[in-house]
């Protein structure tokens, strides 16, 4: 699947743990196949992220919504890289 910030965002506050599940897989792929571009602290910022899994799902929490945010940030940064 093609990933868009906004696809992104959407399919990590999507109701079905299998969507959040492989939106961070795909933030996962994505430092990856820019390792060789991005800036090395970017990217072990972004592991470090990604390998904390995905908090406790609760839509309208800020704390969850401030996740979100950050790992689209992420997903940004990497393709502005």
């Amino acid at each position: 699947m093609h990933h868009t910030p906004q696809s992104l965002r959407e399919q990590l506050m999507a109701a079905d743990p299998m969507q959040r599940a492989m939106a961070l897989h795909a933030l996962e792929v994505e430092v990856e196949r820019c390792a060789a571009s991005s800036r090395t602290s970017l990217r072990h910022e972004a592991e470090r992220f990604a390998a904390r899994g995905i908090p406790y799902y609760a839509l309208h929490d800020r704390h969850f919504q401030e996740w979100v945010g950050k790992a689209v940030s992420y997903w940004e940064r990497l393709h502005a890289s």
